[in-house]
């Protein structure tokens, strides 16, 4: 149950993708969702008959073509792969996605994605550090503004 689980959170972000992408590929897995649309929006959420097929040994097998189709689309498409994310600590040109969760993490607060092996060795989220700084400069400079 516990790979079925992470199955659909992938196929949750894999989804997010989809919908933003112009290219009809939406309209390809909701085919292949055979009605199922819960699939995309709630990991969580589960109809009798997928229990059923939970049961059966088959869902599993449906969710990996439905990750397979998915994942191909947006490693392939050129509007899926300008909202994959580079890596801020390490800076290489590789591009990641939120849904490659055997070699990628995510900043809990602000949702960036960072190679799993590069954010091992920081302490804190480098996006986060730099919001910080701004707001605070943010913050000093309205203090030093006078008549406030």
């Amino acid at each position: 149950m516990g790979r079925i689980r992470r199955s659909r959170e992938q196929l949750k972000l894999l989804g997010d993708y989809l919908v933003m992408c112009r290219s009809g590929a939406l309209k390809e897995l909701s085919k292949r969702l055979d009605h199922r649309h819960y699939l995309l929006e709630c990991p969580h959420k589960y109809s009798v008959a997928d229990l059923r097929q939970i049961a059966d040994g088959v869902f599993e097998t449906f969710l990996q073509s439905l990750l397979q189709f998915a994942s191909h689309h947006v490693y392939n498409c050129d509007l899926c792969t300008q909202r994959g994310f580079i890596c801020q600590i390490c800076n290489s040109s590789d591009i990641i996605f939120p849904f490659e969760f055997d070699t990628t993490t995510r900043c809990s607060e602000c949702k960036t994605v960072f190679h799993q092996d590069c954010h091992a060795g920081t302490k804190s989220c480098p996006r986060c550090e730099r919001r910080r700084r701004y707001q605070r400069r943010l913050e000093v400079e309205a203090s030093a503004e006078p008549g406030l």
